[in-house]
């Protein structure tokens, strides 16, 4: 008798804290959809020794949009994590994938901003997508989204930069180029992809690349490969690498007698490293290159950011914080419009971005996630980057 008594109290007892345990789950908020927290933590990726701009941007709009109430009443917080150890070197894979895994298990961020170049990007990518991660890097190499739907572009992408700067060689009104040679760095998806599109559109309206030669990060004598280009004498050279070795190179170039325009691509607008590896930097005069952004826009929203940026940093912004800067106020509008947390609703709302303004203007995403938007191409004169044109999608 007094055993099944027990039998019955502990049957009983049992489906008791069964059914409290139950309860307790059904309570919890689900922190991916409701934002039951104050603050919001959102990943930066940023070399130390390179594009540090790109922070500085996202930084620019982190704190306008703190001081406008937050995104859903929360304040956004940076935590950010470096991914360029040595200050002559690369970022490196390892230190990238090592950044985004710390920031996504042990920090619990909700998106992350960057990597920077496109390689890096690369790597980070299938992190951010296992994870169901946001991830907005300052990057253009167009296969960089491909990794899946969670990860977008922000800066103008390559294809488009090749286009335009390819269109603005060959036109008699501008440079009237008919022939072309091309440098690219080995192992940068960035410079791979971006010469790979400027050939294809250079070709495609009857343009000649009459040399293609590449050159390895760290290496900064070229006279090979500068001789060889001189002998085929192009009208024009595509190289759209990193500094320190384009500077370093077009300096060389110009030593040993070549005369064509250098262009570039949105790496050279690390404006301010770029133009202090020379001491002389008159080389430079005459080149020019596309990037997202012009400090000569007088749009409004352009302006906010520029005295916001200005005023944080005591410089004005380059086309690498353009991208910083509209990554997060992307990210606040996306998670304002999905109203949730959620990061399924947030990516919906990401993808159906239109008529967006910010530092740059986007007119929408395609089925890349590439943005559809304007190039500002700038010119080089007297050592100083100047705004020479926009050109529209």
């Amino acid at each position: 008798m007094h055993a099944r008594i027990f039998i019955l109290i502990s049957v009983i007892l049992l489906t008791a804290l069964t059914g409290c345990e139950r309860a307790s789950q059904m309570v919890q908020p689900d922190a991916t959809t409701a934002p039951t927290e104050t603050t919001l933590k959102i990943g930066v990726i940023q070399p130390k020794y390179s594009y540090t701009t790109f922070s500085q941007g996202a930084e620019t709009a982190r704190v306008q949009i703190n001081e406008n109430g937050g995104v859903l009443g929360m304040r956004v917080e940076f935590i950010s994590r470096n991914n360029q150890l040595i200050e002559n070197e690369l970022p490196t894979p390892e230190a990238s994938i090592g950044a985004a895994k710390e920031l996504i298990e042990m920090e619990n961020v909700f998106a992350l901003l960057g990597p920077v170049r496109s390689t890096m990007s690369i790597e980070v990518g299938p992190i951010a997508q296992q994870a169901q991660r946001l991830m907005l890097p300052g990057s253009s190499g167009s296969n960089v989204p491909a990794v899946g739907d969670y990860v977008f572009l922000i800066t103008v992408p390559n294809p488009f930069q090749g286009k335009v700067m390819a269109s603005f060689a060959m036109n008699p009104n501008e440079l009237g180029a008919k022939t072309a040679a091309t440098i690219y760095e080995e192992d940068d998806d960035y410079s791979i992809d971006l010469v790979q599109a400027f050939e294809a559109a250079f070709q495609e309206i009857g343009g000649e690349i009459v040399h293609s030669g590449a050159y390895s990060a760290g290496n900064t004598i070229l006279t090979d490969l500068l001789t060889e280009i001189h002998d085929a004498t192009p009208d024009v050279i595509f190289c759209p690498g990193h500094q320190p070795e384009v500077p370093l190179l077009i300096n060389e170039a110009r030593q040993i007698g070549i005369k064509a325009t250098f262009l570039g691509g949105s790496a050279w607008d690390d404006r301010e490293r770029f133009l202090s590896v020379l001491d002389n930097i008159s080389v430079l005069d005459g080149s020019y290159y596309p990037t997202n952004f012009s400090v000569a826009t007088q749009d409004v929203d352009v302006q906010e950011f520029v005295k916001g940026y200005t005023a944080l940093f005591e410089s004005p912004p380059d086309g690498v914080a353009a991208s910083g800067y509209d990554a997060m106020r992307l990210l606040a509008r996306a998670i304002e419009t999905a109203g949730s947390l959620d990061p399924m609703a947030v990516r919906d709302a990401f993808a159906k971005v239109s008529d967006y303004k910010g530092a740059t203007t986007i007119s929408h995403y395609d089925a890349n996630r590439h943005p559809v938007k304007s190039l500002a191409i700038q010119v080089i004169r007297g050592g100083q980057v100047e705004h020479y044109k926009v050109v529209e999608p």
